[in-house]
């Protein structure tokens, strides 16, 4: 590569000159740390720090440009890339789903192919991916490629950005990036070649951010996870699809056994069976479940359907108190704070929904001091501060203030 060979010319040239990094620095007006990576190779220099070099160790300028313009021309290094996230611990289930991706793993002299598997929140989609790309990866000889598009976020990620991090990954000494997305996508095409990749597309929001990103040559493997179907890419990529259902009962009492433990599923089969159900049979919520019985080895999984029915309970009455004090004309006061005294008017008068089974402590304590007769005109009307005229608000405030610090 004319890249190390530059380097190994400049090294040439410092020794013949005698001068430390020190003085070079001083004359060419670039850092000791830059000087330092064009010589071991690690930097391509600019054409302007090849020119003060040369100068100011009386170097042959002209062939060091040209040497220097043959290695701006050199392709950039490639790089296997190996970045599939860590494979889930008690993967479970999900046999038919494996076996439908496991028939689509292109041989060599086959089209690219892409699968996009999606589903609702929680139901496992992510998990599948990664376990089956683990399981395949062998066949992919040149690497594989991940990234989370954000699909379901506030932001989903940019096709540019996706893309740049994808040109980075494989070419860490790419120079020069474009900024069409439509140049990105054709040099990440050239990037891969002839290679065999497998790329895990992680929640992606459309199929624009997905095209962006796929391979143009055989061999390859795309794996999409999203919420949405992305027909397009069906109709028009030639896409896979595969729909993602929660687990059977029988799928998660194995994926709650083995997070969880199997004595404990063991020892209560009826309790285990209903909390699959409150779950939902999604993978994340059982998973969700199976840490909070982890962290707490004395609870046993009745206590937590207990624990889970109080939760229940609170915030179903949380809810219908704010939206009764609301009725009574509550509007734009801080979320907590609504909350907090919603729930406190109805302790003081002594009209809590029967599913309420412990009160708010902090809504208890700010009933007791006699601030929820003033919750109304605290946040009613333009903001905190009036009720009727007469200043309560303002000391109703105050009290609410006082009882809910700490």
């Amino acid at each position: 590569m004319h890249g190390r060979r530059l380097a190994a010319e400049l090294r040439v040239l410092k020794a013949a000159s005698g001068l430390g990094l020190v003085q070079m620095a001083a004359r060419t007006h670039c850092s000791k740390s830059s000087l330092e990576r064009y010589l071991n190779g690690k930097l391509l220099p600019s054409r302007q720090a090849v020119e003060a070099i040369s100068q100011a160790c009386r170097g042959d300028t002209a062939r060091l440009v040209a040497l220097w313009e043959l290695a701006v021309a050199d392709p950039p290094a490639w790089r296997r890339p190996a970045q599939l996230p860590h494979d889930v611990a008690g993967f479970t289930g999900r046999s038919s789903e494996l076996a439908r991706l496991a028939a689509l793993v292109p041989d060599a002299g086959d089209a690219v192919a892409i699968a996009v598997i999606d589903g609702v929140a929680g139901v496992g989609k992510s998990a599948l991916a990664v376990h089956f790309a683990h399981r395949v990866a062998g066949r992919f000889p040149d690497g594989q490629l991940h990234v989370d598009l954000r699909g379901s976020g506030a932001g989903p990620m940019p096709p540019a950005e996706a893309q740049a991090r994808f040109l980075r990954a494989l070419a860490p000494d790419l120079r020069h990036l474009p900024a069409e997305v439509g140049e990105r996508a054709a040099l990440l095409r050239s990037l891969i070649g002839e290679r065999r990749l497998l790329v895990l597309l992680d929640d992606a929001a459309t199929t624009d951010q997905v095209r962006a990103l796929l391979p143009g040559n055989a061999g390859c493997l795309v794996l999409v996870t999203s919420r949405h179907r992305l027909g397009g890419l069906v109709a028009r990529d030639g896409a896979h699809h595969l729909a993602l259902s929660p687990l059977t009962a029988a799928e998660s009492a194995d994926l709650l056994a083995a997070a969880a433990g199997a004595g404990r599923v063991a020892a209560e089969p009826e309790a285990a069976a209903r909390l699959t159900r409150q779950c939902g049979y999604l993978p994340l919520n059982l998973r969700v479940a199976a840490e909070q019985l982890i962290v707490r080895p004395s609870l046993t999984i009745a206590g937590l359907l207990a624990d889970r029915r109080r939760w229940a309970g609170r915030e179903a009455a949380r809810a219908q108190a704010v939206w009764a004090f609301n009725v009574l004309g509550l509007r734009d006061g801080p979320a907590e704070l609504v909350e907090t005294l919603a729930m406190a008017y109805l302790i003081e008068h002594q009209d809590l929904p029967s599913g309420l089974v412990e009160p708010d402590p902090v809504a208890a304590r700010v009933a007791d001091g006699r601030a929820a007769g003033h919750a109304v005109g605290v946040v009613r009307g333009d903001g905190l501060g009036r009720a009727g005229g007469d200043g309560e608000g303002v000391a109703g405030a105050e009290v609410v203030g006082q009882q809910t610090e700490g």
